[in-house]
This record gives structure tokens, C-alpha cells and sequence, in this order.
């Protein structure tokens, strides 16, 4: 008799995920051992139960060991063709459209208040007038700065991310 095919989401009822997690455990555990026994390989498993119980899976070298060679490796970004990084762009690409109709709708509206000065740089009126579209200049200021740095985190944070996408980590046997 063949198994059944498990959808792959998260088990609502606690007590059968713990179930699971401690069968699906002694199996991870299990191909762990196989691959070092096998193909004598280095790693390091660390997780945490459903409950937050830590679980350690290490081979014969200490785990520090393992963990400070993993970090030591140096990170070259290479390209990946892969189905989830399809949809990653193509989600941060509406995000960036979307991003750029706001900015577009917000240029409008600092077009439209900056009016004054576009259509009539010479001429000032009162002192209240002039105190008024120096307060709104700098209130569109703070504006730019504001979202140039927001601008600019998301982009980092983007260009980690794809980083970590693209990033092929080579091992190299210890000998």
C-alpha cells in the first residue's frame, strides 16, 4: 500500500503537530548520521521543537568547528535560475511600480503646492505668504529626505536579500 501524499502547510491541532515533529525528527536525525556515516561530511543541526526545546545534531568535530569553518567560507554570488526567485522579482517589481505611482501622485500634489513658485518666482506678496511657502518648502524637504532614506534601506535590504539568493557556498573537504 502506498503512502499518501501530506500537504505541505503548517498542522493546526498542537498535539498532532508535536506528533509529526518528533517523527519527522528521529528521521532527519537518522539521514544526518547516514550522510556522515556514508559520505563523511561535516554538519551541524540546530532546531527547536514545536514546544521551544533545542535539538543539536553534530558529527565528530565539535560544533564551533563546524560553525566558524560555515562562516569563514567566502560568499561568491553567481546566477540562479529558480522558480521562487521568479516570483520574488516579480513581486518586488509590482512593489516598485506601485512605489513609483505613489511617488508620481505625491510629485503631482508638491508640483501643485510649489505652483506658486514655479509660475511667479518674483513675485512675493506679504511677509505671511512668504513665511507659508518657506514653511511648505521645508515640509516638502523633510518629505524627500525622509523617503530617500526609506528609498535607500528598502534597496539595501533588497540587495541583501538577492545577495542571499544568488550566493553559492563552496565547502571545501578537509583533508
Amino acid at each position: 500500500m502506498g503512502r499518501v501524499k501530506i500537504q505541505m502547510r503548517k498542522i493546526v491541532d498542537r498535539q498532532q503537530r508535536n506528533i509529526a515533529f518528533a517523527k519527522r525528527k528521529s528521521g532527519l536525525l537518522k539521514k544526518a548520521y547516514e550522510l556522515f556515516v556514508l559520505c563523511n561530511v561535516q554538519m551541524v543541526l540546530i532546531f527547536f521543537s514545536p514546544s521551544g526545546k533545542l535539538f543539536l545534531f553534530d558529527t565528530k568535530t565539535r560544533m564551533e568547528e563546524t560553525i566558524k569553518k560555515y562562516v569563514d567560507v567566502p560568499i561568491r554570488p553567481r546566477p540562479r535560475e529558480n522558480f521562487d526567485d521568479g516570483i520574488l522579482l516579480q513581486t518586488r517589481s509590482k512593489e516598485i511600480e506601485d512605489e513609483i505611482f505613489k511617488c508620481k501622485a505625491e510629485l503631482a500634489k508638491v508640483e501643485q503646492q510649489l505652483g506658486y513658485f514655479l509660475k511667479h518666482p518674483n513675485q512675493w506678496g506679504t511677509r505671511d505668504d512668504i513665511e507659508y511657502q518657506e514653511k511648505i518648502l521645508e515640509e516638502t524637504l523633510d518629505k524627500v529626505r525622509s523617503r530617500k532614506k526609506c528609498l535607500e534601506a528598502q534597496n539595501e535590504a533588497f540587495d541583501a536579500s538577492n545577495c542571499l539568493l544568488q550566493t553559492d557556498v563552496e565547502i571545501s573537504p578537509s583533508g
